[in-house]
């Protein structure tokens, strides 16, 4: 078995692990013994405690490594850690899968511990579910320099992806790629197999395209729309999911770029069908693309 069958195993074997299996009780201890040491940064009164209910175990992970050099550009991929996603008071018809929601978060960490150096996983985790949700519609939440309206509380990934890049301590210069099984709506727009890839950086799409057809995995790079930005993002208050938006990965990518140091140096890729097989499996989608593109970076 090569290094990459062996991550791609882990990879595949921990999003499939159900709630009960892995939670905010033992998820500490799970991943320790998959990936090394992890950094555990909690932050009160964050969003993160809010959906958590204040959970001690909610927070963000930090995977880095002794040869990390503080000197370097560094690529820090934050991967959506939702345990267990009911979709809180705004309810799901259905989420029987729900548990593979922590699938970007997986994927960030095997590609941290993967590759090594200066690739950081920074990686939310928390669960939405109702008992112990603490965002209701019409909550504000300050992120950053935002005031964010929760309008829906099924749109809680793009929060807490937020939360995390505003807590990060990036330069402008570094990398940050976003993971995340983020919307339905990415299905619609390309199909279950595809990955959608959105950013700014045209020769960052260009290498994304060229690693994700190397590693034999489907993607494609969907629109950031500026009137988008002049329409719904050009104030302080923002909503978390805007109803007359048709395309929702979109949307939900537009959200997260108003958090970011350079958003000329961001990649995000909504993982929501692609991660996973026809049977609702994870295929490890798509840390063989991440790899090979992270690879052509140089950094």
């Amino acid at each position: 078995m090569t290094k990459l069958d062996k991550a791609m195993g882990t990879t595949r074997k921990l999003i499939d692990l159900p709630f009960n299996k892995f939670n905010l009780d033992n998820y500490e201890k799970i991943l320790t013994k998959e990936y090394g040491y992890l950094d555990f940064i909690v932050h009160p009164n964050t969003p993160t405690q809010l959906m958590s209910g204040g959970h001690h175990n909610a927070g963000i992970i930090n995977l880095s490594h002794k040869n990390y050099s503080k000197y370097s550009r560094k690529i820090y991929v934050i991967g959506k850690g939702i345990l267990f996603d009911s979709g809180g008071l705004d309810l799901k018809r259905g989420m029987a899968d729900m548990a593979g929601d922590k699938a970007g978060m997986i994927i960030a960490l095997s590609v941290s511990h993967y590759l090594k150096g200066n690739v950081i996983a920074f990686c939310p985790v928390t669960t939405n579910l109702i008992q112990n949700s603490q965002i209701t519609p019409g909550d504000e939440l300050k992120i950053g320099k935002k005031i964010v309206k929760v309008t829906n509380t099924d749109a809680e990934g793009r929060l807490i992806l937020a939360e995390a890049i505003s807590t990060l301590n990036a330069s402008k210069n570094d990398i940050i790629i976003t993971i995340a099984t983020l919307t339905g709506a990415v299905e619609y727009a390309i199909g279950q197999e595809a990955t959608g890839v959105f950013g700014l950086n045209h020769d960052l799409l260009t290498k994304y395209s060229e690693a994700s057809f190397d590693a034999k995995e489907m993607a494609w790079a969907l629109p950031l729309w500026e009137y988008y930005q002049k329409k719904y993002y050009s104030k302080k208050l923002i909503e978390n999911s805007i109803k007359d938006i048709k395309a929702g990965a979109t949307e939900a990518a537009m959200f997260i770029k108003q958090f970011l140091p350079n958003p000329n140096n961001w990649l995000h890729l909504d993982i929501a069908g692609s991660a996973f097989n026809e049977e609702g499996k994870a295929n490890g989608v798509p840390l063989k693309s991440l790899i090979n593109f992270i690879r052509r970076l140089n950094v």
